[in-house]
């Protein structure tokens, strides 16, 4: 049937297109019968196959309910903040606003699971409580965190450790607490990002044993990515209770465990991360891409070259470097860009997406 759907004349749009959809949370009735089981959905967005030209690239705002995250830690950490950064940012077209109450920068403070749950559940509450409220993402490893989000109003789960937690390299812990986690996504049927990371962002760069994957710079960061996170793919939807296909999507993890030069390999050719290609378990995936801000962008500006003096930024001062960075992420087909300054970063996008239209 699909072959004969496919082979069929249309007039120039696909036969058929993949899509992403995000349920409805919190439930209107929450306990329901068999029947109703299933969440209501509240959006769907429509993704690009392997090669094929999307309409447009989805916009993902960083919302961090953080006293101490490296680009806007204690700015957005109040619901007043926090609601009026969400109507600003899809005022501007963010698609879905990202809520964090986890510091991922180097050396952060650890933060216990309750007080964690409560920096974020009362704003995604108000969030959803807004008129015409968008999606929202939960930006966490911990499985009760992500629960009581998605319950609370959340849509989405956007995990930096993959599933597994920040032990690296995977241990039984990990282990376990990557079925909770898979469970837990499987059971709520919301959408999942899977990021590539080795454990805390500063440590963890040496890709040696792949350095047979080729002689371009960073090749070996670039086959790094795609075997340990397709391994973390392919544990996630294989077999009986496994995550659907069609709600998980991957994240190469730019500025965790990279070196400068891996960074922007990962950016150059994030597009081979899911061609379709032989044995690439990550083939067909939508891709989410989070350049904004990293400290890789900051080296970058103080580096001394030729007539360049460089110069010392904070992550507040990185914004057209993002832009840089955003636009190679449009280039290499990623179905989102995770940014923190959503107006600005919109105009960026467009531009770019007229671009790939060509």
């Amino acid at each position: 049937m699909l072959d004969d759907l496919m082979r069929a004349p249309t007039s120039g749009t696909a036969p058929m297109r993949r899509v992403m959809p995000f349920p409805r949370y919190p439930l209107l009735n929450p306990s329901p019968g068999p029947e109703e089981s299933a969440p209501l959905t509240a959006a769907y967005w429509i993704l690009a196959s392997s090669g094929e030209s999307i309409d447009k690239t989805y916009l993902m705002a960083t919302l961090n309910a953080t006293p101490d995250s490296f680009s806007d830690g204690s700015t957005n950490n109040e619901l007043p903040a926090a609601l009026e950064y969400t109507s600003r940012s899809t005022a501007a077209g963010a698609d879905i606003i990202d809520v964090g109450g986890y510091s991922t920068r180097p050396h952060a403070k650890h933060v216990e699971t309750d007080e964690e749950i409560c920096r974020v559940v009362p704003i995604i509450k108000g969030i959803r409580g807004m008129a015409n409220s968008p999606l929202i993402s939960v930006d966490t490893f911990r499985p009760k965190v992500a629960e009581a989000a998605v319950l609370a109003g959340a849509n989405c789960i956007n995990d930096v450790y993959g599933f597994t937690g920040p032990e690296y390299p995977l241990t039984e812990a990990g282990a376990r607490h990557f079925l909770e986690m898979r469970k837990i996504a499987r059971d709520l049927a919301v959408p999942v990002v899977l990021m590539h990371s080795r454990g805390e962002a500063s440590a963890n760069k040496d890709y040696g044993c792949y350095s047979h994957a080729g002689k371009g710079k960073g090749q070996g960061v670039v086959e790094g990515v795609r075997v340990e996170l397709g391994e973390k793919v392919d544990a996630a939807v294989r077999g009986r209770g496994g995550l659907r296909r069609w709600l998980v999507m991957v994240d190469p993890g730019i500025g965790f465990s990279k070196t400068v030069e891996g960074n922007l390999a990962l950016l150059k050719r994030a597009s081979s991360l899911t061609a379709r290609r032989d044995k690439n378990v990550l083939a067909g995936f939508p891709q989410l891409i989070g350049p904004s801000k990293k400290s890789f962008l900051g080296t970058i500006l103080s580096s001394r070259v030729d007539s360049y003096p460089g110069r010392t930024t904070t992550p507040g001062e990185r914004g057209w470097a993002t832009a840089a960075a955003v636009s190679c992420a449009v280039q290499q087909r990623a179905a989102v860009v995770r940014v923190h300054d959503a107006p600005e970063m919109a105009d960026v996008v467009r531009v770019a997406d007229s671009l790939n239209d060509l």
